[in-house]
């Protein structure tokens, strides 16, 4: 089912998302570089870049971007976003998985939960096996996450989300081994309905799947606030590996 290609490329996504703003994004992005070598970083690639959020902070802060993703919606609103913003920014539309390039990157990014829609876990691998490609020896890779456990602890069944003539309902469980998500959206007299379905890697198994392909464990935080990870209350996994 890839339900990520007509959920991440309607107009109803960054409704959802909007709490995901750039404070957010600034606080990650200030985490990671404080605690990578940015002497070495000049060229980063943004895996799943989004509506641009992050890709447009980092250009900003005078690095060479290039953020790929499949949404032609999303990297419409990142292109308007960089354009606003003065920057430039290569923007690629692919799936991550067939993305193809001659570059070697200083820096890799994957954030906000952006493996782990296939069925298959080889899929899932292979993206982070094809950052490791991608990246230039001693070059860095992040990884944003949700933890597991903290989720099977916290997860909200449901939750009801009322703004500008705008209904959104979200019915949240857990099956197997995914933790799926059914939204509901009102909004000017229509209702659509959208399905997300996520992986749920444990901390042990994103390690273990980091290590195998090569990469260095460098750091690993709970928060954008860079608190220790801690299994049972970190809502974030968020990883700092090296090539």
């Amino acid at each position: 089912m890839e339900w990520y290609k007509s959920w991440f490329n309607s107009e109803e996504y960054l409704k959802v998302y909007r709490h995901r703003d750039n404070k957010d994004a600034e606080a990650l992005i200030e985490l990671f570089l404080n605690n990578i070598d940015t002497d070495r970083v000049k060229n980063l690639l943004d895996m799943a870049c989004g509506a641009g959020r992050h890709a447009v902070i980092l250009a900003q802060k005078g690095f060479t971007v290039t953020a790929v993703d499949l949404s032609d919606n999303l990297l419409s609103v990142a292109k308007s976003s960089a354009a606003d913003s003065g920057v430039n920014i290569d923007f690629i539309q692919s799936d991550i998985r067939d993305f193809k390039t001659d570059k070697k990157f200083d820096l890799i990014l994957n954030l906000f939960t952006s493996i782990g829609y296939f069925e298959q876990d080889e899929e899932n691998y292979f993206i982070l096996k094809k950052a490791y490609d991608l990246l230039a020896g001693g070059g860095f890779f992040v990884l944003d996450y949700f933890n597991k456990e903290y989720v099977e602890a916290n997860l909200e069944p449901q939750t009801v989300d009322e703004f500008d003539n705008t209904r959104i309902v979200q019915n949240r469980f857990i099956s197997g081994e995914r933790v799926i998500k059914e939204i509901t959206i009102d909004s000017n007299g229509k209702t659509n309905k959208f399905v997300e379905s996520v992986r749920m890697f444990s901390y042990d198994e994103l390690i273990g799947a980091l290590k195998k392909i090569g990469f260095k464990i460098k750091n690993v935080f709970g928060d954008f606030k860079g608190s220790k990870f801690k299994l049972e209350s970190s809502p974030r996994i968020i990883i700092i590996a090296s090539k």
